[in-house]
């Protein structure tokens, strides 16, 4: 095991526990010498993970740790805000919606909506995906603040590539939507669409994948319907007060 993955665990042990833990009782949840467990402490304590409580009180969850699990809740919020809009944009459709978010240098998806046709496109829910392949994570590059959206880009290689993506990117902000065609599976086409909270900040994107024999000439219809849902999920935000 990793030193991060033992840092992990720690964190995990006194958030889980039903009360704050001493490092002694850290230690031996772990199974690691107490020294090994104060180092994990202090490290965890220098990111406002967890907190010492004084006087022998223990460690208890931090407030980087509460800011993690509020957001986690905003996003559950979110989710069930737009899984009507969402269950309606399929049956409309008849293909698979799902509700995709930036996390790091992946796209994560929060919920999905399968198709009910027996050929159908799946993307399992809390599966990743790199960000920067596929409308869902194109979209949600083209829309994130310009310096979170450089560190996101460094990882790929400088050169062609990279300026036709950057160009891509400007497209699909001054458009309002991306799509792709096989670039994260093969024989999948997908269109995303914003879903904006107050202040036109970014939530998440709404994106809709169909089977490219499906598409046809009903691809104008599918990119009207997506958008028109996302926005529509926006509305449903704004008016929850979502913060």
């Amino acid at each position: 095991m990793s030193a991060a993955e033992r840092v992990l665990d720690a964190l995990i042990a006194v958030a889980g526990a039903p009360r704050p833990m001493t490092a002694a009782q850290l230690a031996q949840a772990l199974g690691v010498p107490l020294s090994s467990a104060y180092r994990h402490i202090a490290l965890l304590k220098k990111y406002d993970l967890i907190v010492d409580l004084g006087r022998d009180a223990g460690l208890a969850p931090g407030p980087a740790c509460w800011r993690l699990g509020q957001a986690m809740d905003n996003m559950e919020m979110i989710a069930s805000l737009a899984r009507p809009v969402m269950l309606e944009l399929s049956r409309v459709t008849q293909e698979s919606v799902g509700l995709m978010q930036a996390v790091a240098a992946d796209v994560f998806c929060v919920d999905m909506i399968e198709s009910a046709q027996p050929l159908r496109c799946s993307f399992a829910k809390g599966r990743a995906q790199p960000l920067h392949k596929g409308a869902s994570a194109k979209l949600l590059l083209a829309h994130m603040p310009e310096d979170t959206r450089r560190l996101a880009l460094q990882a790929l290689p400088r050169g062609a590539e990279l300026e036709a993506l950057e160009a891509e990117l400007a497209t699909i902000r001054a458009r309002g939507y991306a799509i792709s065609e096989s670039e994260v599976d093969f024989g999948v086409w997908g269109v995303s669409a914003p879903v904006f909270g107050p202040g036109q900040r970014l939530v998440c994107g709404l994106t809709l994948m169909v089977p490219i024999i499906r598409v046809g000439d009903r691809q104008e219809e599918f990119v009207s319907a997506t958008v028109g849902a996302a926005a529509d999920i926006s509305l449903l935000l704004a008016g929850s007060g979502d913060h």
